[in-house]
């Protein structure tokens, strides 16, 4: 390739012929370069494929045919379409290649192209008038040339119809081998699937974390032909290769497992079944989290008046209605950390917030419900995933909130009569946990509506009454018949209130006439009961002066 003239100072049949020979040139050599990366390509994918289907490729494999078919289609590019155009034509190669066509044509060609140059830039030799008959005249003759004949095409077009037919016939064995063909294109754009086989190896485990020191089970499905037994092929720590055979599950002839036990270091594995092979995958054996300490800060109902209680995991006591505030620490950093409850009725397990800035430690909180839970534990997840495998149950002791105890000193029976005018002295005792709202005392005449009575509590929780029947709204008359009682409520909000009775006594409003009658027969009812006592006194004492005087005829 010469250095490029200027053709500007030729004439413009001329200068058209020229251009026409070195376009036509240029043409035919990018028409090969593509020719041959079409060609390239193609050989580089059948031979691919082809190797791929005999000897089932991993992936690393097939990327790094990649990467050589990357390198192969460079070079060829770079040979076959950018030094072309790096040495395309210009008019020098032209008129050179016409003279080379045309030999009868001497040199006039070239210096025709050289002296209309020179005598454009000054720099001319010889007389001007014979340089401007030289180039008139090869500007008549040179275009009137049958200038197809300069670059022959056939090159090009043998290269050209080769690429075809070769791409032709690919595709047409893709089509005939379709979809094994889909198969291993897909596997040349390296997708993660196996060839195609009478059982295919469909795996239902992949790639897994597990804890160092747990079992892991493996598995996978066999689709298609079900072979009567399949194998794993494992490769351990240290280049120690195991096979073992599995047999299909008892429920599912088509499930191939196997049970690991005691994993201590990672491995990878593969099954095979029938003329299947699965792709290879790997199990990480990672150790498992622990809970290295725990927090349990207990604030108290407000109406306890109690002040907030801070207890290590274990055994913990919790009472109804706290907010329980939980800082735990792993010991790695963790994914998750929650809080299960157990129990009959447990509530719903709580996922406690991991510290961005600390992904050792989590935090919660919850409400302590008034029953339903006995436990509680807090199980963790690695970052990697990794459950802990041993999660503690601390056992918990509910704090009840008993309600108030009323217990009625005066009057000691269960029944009382009384006249109109008559007192009745009320006497209690009130005891609460922590504080009591109100005590009333409560009355229920028969036959009538039931009315309330607060009732002030003094030092140790007393309370006093003192009925006069003519002085209740309503007034009580005689015939009237009352049941009353004294309840008590705490000041509990949060899951009470807790309600106390006393136990229920009657009250009768009777005449004179019948409080007489009662009181003589209450007389009476006394000396019964001390006559009785005299006599059986005197009982005694005979009895006594018998055995002392037989005591006496004995003795010599």
């Amino acid at each position: 390739m010469s250095a490029p003239l200027s053709t500007s100072a030729l004439p413009a049949p001329l200068r058209n012929a020229l251009t026409r020979v070195a376009g036509k040139h240029l043409a035919l050599q990018v028409l090969i370069g593509l020719a041959w990366l079409v060609i390239s390509a193609a050989l580089l994918l059948v031979a691919q494929t082809l190797l791929d289907r005999l000897m089932d490729f991993p992936r690393a494999v097939r990327v790094a045919f990649l990467v050589l078919d990357a390198g192969v289609l460079g070079a060829v590019f770079y040979r076959k379409l950018i030094r072309p155009w790096r040495r395309r034509w210009h008019a020098t190669d032209a008129a050179f290649a016409i003279q080379r066509q045309w030999p009868a044509l001497g040199s006039r060609v070239i210096s025709a192209v050289q002296l209309a140059n020179s005598s454009a830039d000054g720099r001319g030799a010889g007389s001007p008038l014979l340089v401007q008959a030289l180039v008139q005249e090869t500007a008549a003759q040179v275009p009137a040339l049958p200038l197809g004949l300069v670059v022959p095409a056939k090159p090009a077009v043998r290269r050209v119809f080769t690429a075809i037919i070769l791409s032709a016939t690919i595709a047409a064995l893709a089509w005939w081998q379709w979809p094994l063909a889909s198969v291993l294109l897909r596997r040349v754009a390296l997708a993660d699937i196996p060839l195609p086989t009478n059982t295919v190896v469909e795996a239902e485990t992949r790639d897994l974390n597990s804890a160092a020191g747990s079992n892991v089970t493996l598995s996978a499905f066999a689709r298609g032909v079900i072979p009567p037994q399949g194998r794993l092929e494992l490769a351990l720590a240290g280049g120690e290769r195991r096979t073992i055979l599995v047999r299909p599950d008892n429920e599912n002839p088509a499930r191939f497992a196997f049970v690991f036990e005691n994993i201590q270091k990672s491995f990878t594995y593969r099954f095979y079944l029938g003329d299947g092979r699965g792709p290879v995958f790997k199990v990480t054996a990672l150790p498992a989290p622990l809970l290295e300490q725990a927090e349990f800060i207990q604030e108290f109902p407000a109406y306890t008046r109690r002040p907030p209680l801070r207890q290590p995991a274990g055994a913990l006591t919790l009472f109804p209605g706290s907010k329980i505030r939980v800082v735990a620490q792993a010991n790695q950093p963790v994914k998750s950390i929650e809080l299960r409850f157990a129990g009959d009725d447990a509530p719903a397990a709580i996922p406690l917030s991991v510290d961005a800035d600390a992904p050792k430690v989590a935090r919660g909180e919850f409400t302590v419900p008034a029953a339903g839970f006995t436990g509680l534990s807090l199980p963790l997840v690695s970052a990697e995933g990794i459950a802990s495998t041993d999660s503690t149950v601390y056992p918990v002791r509910m704090e009840t909130d008993r309600v108030p105890t009323v217990r009625i000193d005066e009057p000691t029976t269960s029944s009382e009569t009384i006249v109109s005018t008559a007192r009745l002295a009320v006497r209690a005792r009130v005891r609460d946990d922590f504080a009591l709202a109100k005590v009333e005392l409560v009355t229920e005449v028969a036959g009538g509506a039931q009315s309330r009575r607060l009732l002030t509590v003094g030092d140790n929780g007393v309370v006093s009454h003192t009925f006069i029947p003519v002085s209740e709204t309503p007034p009580l008359t005689e015939g009237a018949q009352l049941t009353w009682w004294i309840e008590a409520t705490d000041n509990n909000n949060v899951t009470g209130p807790g309600i106390g009775t006393s136990e229920r006594k009657q009250l009768a409003i009777v005449s004179f006439t019948q409080k007489q009658e009662e009181m003589l027969k209450r007389l009476e009812e006394t000396s019964r009961r001390m006559e009785d006592v005299a006599r059986r006194q005197s009982e005694v004492r005979g009895n006594l002066g018998d055995a002392l005087r037989r005591n006496d005829e004995k003795t010599p």
